[in-house]
């Protein structure tokens, strides 16, 4: 059985991730820099060779999407630890929003480079890879779980008329129910189906 103590795990291992090479840049087959997540999410300065031979030192800035990729990360791991309802719902919609901007980030990568000079490549690196997964492995384990806690939730009673209905929110509950499992509703009373 899948357990709801993964969800912190992958999104440690995005959040380690961020720190290993994510990008390489090269011209002609020869490489210029290398950046790891955290140096495209917070900036940094590289040396680029001129035509002369020395090195000339440039600030790249960071970039927007990759800023909030990582705060997607920091999100998801924080609200993984939350004892509230739909925890998991939460969970996976930060997988799903980490996986949709480190794409944003490539299609932003690709298309400056493009725009800049045609003679640049990227290549992408074994830490962007393993964030992706990650984001995309806590985003299908969080699913799958708010999937098994919609389907088990409610008991229902194989007879619908046996059921009853809260009269707060209209959740439909076993015959045997005190109380509604949606909104804590007393339910000695209630209406049966």
């Amino acid at each position: 059985m899948i357990h709801k103590n993964l969800s912190p795990a992958f999104f440690g291992a995005v959040l380690i991730c961020f720190f290993l090479p994510w990008v390489n840049v090269s011209c002609q087959g020869q490489k210029i820099a290398t950046f790891s997540g955290i140096q495209l999410v917070s900036g940094t300065t590289i040396e680029e060779p001129t035509m002369f031979g020395a090195k000339q030192k440039r600030k790249v800035q960071g970039e927007v999407f990759a800023m909030l990729a990582f705060l997607a990360a920091i999100v998801g791991f924080g609200v993984s630890f939350l004892k509230v309802k739909r925890v998991t719902t939460y969970v996976a919609a930060a997988g799903v929003a980490g996986t949709t901007l480190l794409l944003m980030l490539t299609s932003k990568l690709n298309n400056d480079i493009q725009e800049t000079a045609a003679m640049l490549q990227l290549e992408y690196l074994i830490g962007f890879y393993l964030t992706l997964i990650g984001f995309l492995s806590a985003t299908a384990i969080n699913v799958y779980l708010t999937m098994q806690d919609k389907g088990t939730s409610l008991p229902l009673s194989k007879d619908k008329a046996d059921n009853k209905f809260c009269s707060q929110c209209g959740a439909i509950a076993s015959p045997d129910s005190a109380f509604c499992s949606e909104c804590g509703h007393t339910l000695k009373g209630e209406q049966n189906g």
